[in-house]
C-alpha cells in the first residue's frame, strides 16, 4: 500500500495534474518511520568526458531494512541554477529514490524532475500547482486567482519555493494578458 497519505499535504505539489512530493515531506516521513542511517556513494564524478554527469548511489536503513537507490544529474537535466552543484543534486535524487522505496511512495520526488520544472514549459500548467502552505494551502493557484488576486500578485514575488513563484508569475501574465 502506498504510504503517500501519511505525507502532510504541504510537501505535495501538483504538476500538470501530478502529485509530486516534496523531498522535505519524505525526509520527514522517512524519520517517523524509522529512519536509521543515511549513506552516498559517488560513483561518477563528472568530466567533460561523461556530459558532466554526476551519478550517486544512496543506502537508506529503516525499521524495514536496508534500500538502495541511484541517482544521475547533468547540466542537461537540471535547471540552470543548479547546473554547477550536479553532484549534490545526483546525491538528493538518489536518495530520494532509496527513501521512496524505504517508506513505500510510488509518487516521484519534485527533486528527481529534470530540466526547469521537470516538464516541458509548453506543458506546465500554472493553475494545477497547488500551494502547502498559509490560508489558500492545498489550493491551486487557479483557484487563488478567481478568489484573491493580490495574494497570487504576492505569491510571484515572495513564494519560497521557485515552481510556485515562476507559477504565479505565468498566471499574472497570462490572465492580464486576456
Amino acid at each position: 500500500m502506498d504510504s503517500r497519505q501519511n505525507i502532510p499535504s504541504q510537501f505535495i505539489i501538483k504538476l500538470q495534474g501530478k502529485d509530486y512530493v516534496l523531498f522535505e515531506g519524505l525526509l520527514d516521513l522517512a524519520h517517523r518511520e524509522g529512519l536509521r542511517r543515511v549513506e552516498t556513494e559517488l560513483l561518477q564524478a563528472p568530466t567533460p568526458e561523461n556530459g558532466l554527469m554526476a551519478i550517486v548511489r544512496a543506502k537508506v536503513e529503516t525499521d524495514r531494512g536496508v534500500f538502495s537507490g541511484i541517482g544521475d544529474a547533468s547540466p542537461e537535466s537540471v535547471n540552470r541554477m543548479m547546473a554547477p552543484h550536479t553532484v549534490r543534486l545526483a546525491e538528493t535524487r538518489a536518495l530520494a529514490r532509496a527513501l521512496r522505496f524505504a517508506v513505500n511512495i510510488g509518487m516521484t520526488t519534485f527533486e528527481e524532475l529534470g530540466g526547469e520544472s521537470g516538464l516541458d514549459e509548453a506543458e506546465m500548467r500554472p493553475e494545477d500547482v497547488v500551494i502547502g502552505f498559509g490560508k489558500y494551502a492545498s489550493k491551486s493557484l487557479g483557484e487563488i486567482y478567481k478568489e484573491d488576486r493580490s495574494y497570487l500578485e504576492w505569491l510571484s514575488a515572495n513564494a519560497r519555493d521557485p515552481v510556485i513563484r515562476e507559477a504565479a508569475k505565468k498566471l499574472r501574465g497570462e490572465q492580464e494578458e486576456q
